[in-house]
């Protein structure tokens, strides 16, 4: 009997002893399992853009429930679990170092757990949210050296790529895509990474290699979206790389497949982009009228107009019409990228038209010279144009050859094919012909430097004699200095320096910018004014500061800005 009690006791206080450890592995399971809910909650809010205050009470919610998980439950088999859900929803909330510590605290105490390599990803992306980026990088490398057969492979290569992006290293980021690319089994990552090598060309203008990846990737079998996304940008390849038809046959068959009106402009733009690539300009221009008239106040109709201005300017030399459209562009959407170089563009045309138009009569020569001279420094630093910055710069000089603006011209032409053309032999030439046309000019100088920084030193040296020599206002030591820079006989040459030695009155002054008799007008101005500027400062030709006051820092020329690439339009929602 009495053993009968004993064992009944034994086996009631056993069963309370199994209830109670079941309820509490159950709470801390359960606490868990809602964590788990309501970060997946979180996460699909955060794919359909939910309210950031919504997002983050929900991760906060979370965190709450793994932290009690850790402190109270700490031997539990669940705590690697809860440190890398909260790790996880630290890093959604942007605090980065909190969510590292996690990470890095769970690696640390459970090596063996099935979610380091999970944690490892997220500590790349953790540093890479922080912006340390090669940090991120060795996570990167550490994983796809530990865990090489890993689902979270791709992912790794993908984010590895997205960084060299950031960091403008374009090849390493296509070499992270054709890795994938050539890796992957799964036909919809092979997709993604041809698509984002895609996005990649696309954003460098380099137009055929887009089209191919695009090309590759456009099947059947897409969700409209995405195919929609991809032939808009396919068209535009087609537009810059001459396949006119090409591009106006996409264009119009994604406009047969729209059925929303808000999606219409942006097919109805390219079609008219491939009308103007076939150089139908009165289509062309008749189709973004349209779209600029039935899509007012909108970034379409803001593009439609910008494309206008561009017909208009380069291709109609119309200044008028073009400057009236650019005009447009801001009032009709202020946060269009086309926008400010827009408005750049009115307010350079206008200038320009204003030059043309103001009245020749009792015009000075100086005055002229320098209407010109406005003229080519707003069609190079505003307008980008250089040939005809250029035209404009030699009419100075053969039209005004003794203005103060012929010597300023003639430099910025040597500048143009140095900077611009990268033409070393012809700048080195155009430089020697500033110093030897106008040897007493502010622009002699740095003309002189330039040849030299250039390699030319022998050049340098007999043009700086014979440019030292005029300023010294002598006839006989500027004759000696062109001989030798001509290569005339040693002896001729040194019969003229003795006879300039004689008749000098000053010495050169420092850096030859001396006075000699007959030259008390000569002022040295600051080297701001001149073009004597060594070549390592030098970023644009001296003497600038003539063009008009609207010259306000504004982003390049981009006259050919392209159509978004698919990711931007993914992301912008079209």
């Amino acid at each position: 009997m009495k053993y009968r009690v004993f064992t009944r006791t034994a086996a009631f206080i056993a069963i309370t002893v199994m209830v109670a450890l079941s309820l509490h592995s159950c709470a801390y399971f359960n606490t868990l399992y809602n964590a788990r809910k309501i970060y997946n909650e979180a996460e699909r809010i955060r794919e359909q853009d939910g309210s950031e205050r919504q997002l983050r009470d929900k991760y906060e919610e979370v965190v709450m429930k793994c932290a009690s998980i850790i402190t109270y439950y700490s031997d539990s088999r669940w705590v690697d679990d809860a440190l890398f859900l909260m790790g996880k929803a630290f890093v959604r909330q942007g605090e980065y170092n909190k969510g590292i510590r996690k990470f890095i605290e769970l690696i640390t105490n459970f090596p063996e757990s099935g979610y380091v390599p999970d944690a490892t990803y997220w500590l790349a992306l953790a540093h890479n949210g922080k912006g340390d980026n090669n940090v991120a990088l060795s996570y990167v490398d550490r994983f796809l050296k530990d865990f090489p057969d890993h689902d979270l492979r791709y992912r790794l290569m993908f984010l590895a790529g997205d960084i060299h992006i950031e960091l403008d290293d374009m090849e390493q980021a296509l070499n992270f895509y054709g890795m994938v690319a050539d890796e992957a089994g799964s036909r919809e990552i092979i997709d993604e990474a041809i698509l984002k090598s895609g996005d990649l060309f696309f954003g460098r203008k380099d137009w055929e290699r887009a089209a191919a990846s695009y090309e590759r990737v456009l099947r059947k079998g897409l969700n409209r979206e995405l195919r929609r996304d991809i032939s808009l940008a396919l068209g535009t390849c087609y537009t810059h790389t001459g396949k006119c038809g090409k591009a106006l046959e996409l264009f119009d068959s994604v406009l047969e497949e729209t059925i929303t009106v808000k999606n219409k402009p942006a097919p109805l733009l390219g079609r008219a982009e491939s009308f103007l690539c076939m150089d139908s300009l009165e289509t062309a221009l008749e189709l973004f009228g349209k779209v600029a008239k039935d899509y007012p106040n909108s970034d379409f109709s803001a593009e439609a107009y910008f494309r206008m201005g561009v017909i208009y300017h380069e291709r109609l030399n119309s200044l008028k019409a073009a400057q009236e459209v650019f005009s447009k562009v801001s009032s009709e959407s202020a946060s269009s990228e086309h926008a400010p170089i827009a408005l750049q563009k009115s307010i350079t045309l206008k200038r320009l038209i204003e030059l043309a138009e103001t009245s020749g009569e009792g015009e000075s020569v100086e005055q002229a010279a320098e209407k010109r001279f406005i003229a080519a420094e707003i069609q190079l630093f505003r307008l980008d144009e250089v040939e005809a910055a250029l035209e404009n710069y030699r009419a100075v000089i053969d039209s005004f050859p003794a203005s103060s603006f012929a010597p300023r011209a003639a430099y910025a032409i040597a500048w143009i094919h140095h900077r611009k053309l990268g033409e070393t032999e012809k700048a080195v030439e155009m430089y020697r012909e500033v110093a030897a046309r106008y040897p007493r000019s502010h622009q002699a100088r740095g003309a002189v430097d330039e040849i030299g920084d250039l390699g030319a030193e022998e050049m340098k040296r007999r043009m700086s004699a014979f440019v030292d020599s005029a300023l010294a206002d002598t006839t006989g030591a500027a004759e000696a200095a062109r001989k030798e820079a001509e290569g005339k006989a040693p002896a001729d040459v040194q019969e003229m320096r003795e006879r300039a030695k004689r008749e000098t009155t000053y010495p050169l002054g420092k850096g030859g910018m001396g006075r000699a008799s007959g030259a008390d007008s000569l002022s040295v101005v600051s080297p701001s004014d001149t073009a004597a500027v060594r070549a390592d400062t030098v970023t644009a030709p001296p003497d600038t500061a003539a063009a008009p006051d609207d010259s306000a820092d504004v982003p390049a020329d981009t006259s050919a800005v392209p159509a978004d690439s698919v990711e931007a339009r993914r992301r912008k929602g079209e």
